[in-house]
């Protein structure tokens, strides 16, 4: 009988301590994403879903978005999509969360132009490189008040790879509301050992999020460069034409124009 009592308390306390990580990590990520990110980014940044199966060591976040500056037409400049997560759980209790792999799964950025000068990649752009440091300062600020409680955010993070795959850039204009836009791919982007460093102790996680932020942005615009989206004539006429087509097609579906 005494071993059977022991078997379940095992049993117990493992099961308490997998409740205990989950709660851990479902803080951890959602300071990270509300707060610190969206201080660094100086837009709304939510997420919708948060996952963790602490036996596994695997989460998954879903409906991750970093909002646009104000006046742009488009809702997100984000739609991060599927983001799959490998944790090493021995370290979810240190100083230091070490992230095996993030790999974030067909992700849309929308690049909408207001003017020739003026765009919501470059304006976030402009914020990651303004608020981060206020940002780092925060999370210190925050850590340092917190460091007796059990939900204080983690104070250290390493993240060994992530990768975003299968990324699609969409370029608007605000010149014509409802127009279809212009779909093109985005290149793959691996970023790896985020906060490992010479020293190997990790790094913030307002500081990382904003390497990542940096990366995906760069990547963004140097797609837009190549592929010439940021000729605003272009964009909006281009706009306008994928329009009329769009419109051609559902009057040919009608059968006004005849047989097709």
């Amino acid at each position: 009988m005494k071993i059977k009592h022991i078997f379940f308390a095992v049993i117990a306390i493992v099961f308490i301590g997998a409740a205990a990580a989950v709660m851990f990590m479902e803080n951890i990520v959602k300071t990270a994403v509300h707060k610190y990110g969206s201080e660094v980014v100086g837009t709304s940044v939510e997420l919708r879903g948060f996952a963790l199966n602490p036996f596994k060591g695997t989460a998954s976040i879903n409906g991750f978005t970093v909002a646009n500056p104000k006046n742009y037409q488009s809702p997100y400049l984000f739609d991060l999509g599927g983001i799959s997560v490998k944790v090493d759980m021995k370290s979810v209790f240190t100083d230091t969360v070490i992230i095996e792999d993030i790999t974030v799964s067909k992700p849309v950025i929308t690049y909408e132009m207001l003017s020739l000068n003026q765009n919501n990649i470059k304006q976030i752009q402009e914020n990651v490189a303004k608020n981060t440091a206020s940002a780092v300062a925060s999370e210190q600020k925050d850590a340092k008040a917190d460091a007796k409680s059990a939900a204080a955010p983690a104070k250290k993070v390493i993240i060994r790879k992530l990768t975003v795959a299968e990324g699609e850039l969409r370029a608007v204009t605000s010149l014509q509301k409802d127009a279809p836009a212009i779909d093109v791919k985005l290149p793959a982007i691996v970023l790896t050992d985020i906060g490992g460093g010479k020293s190997g102790k990790g790094e913030s996680i307002a500081a990382s999020v904003s390497k990542i932020m940096t990366k995906i942005l760069n990547t963004a615009t140097q797609t837009v460069v190549k592929n010439n989206l940021g000729d605003l004539k272009k964009v909006a006429k281009e706009n306008l034409n994928n329009a009329v087509d769009g419109v051609k097609d559902k009057v040919k579906n009608l059968g006004i124009f005849g047989k097709k």
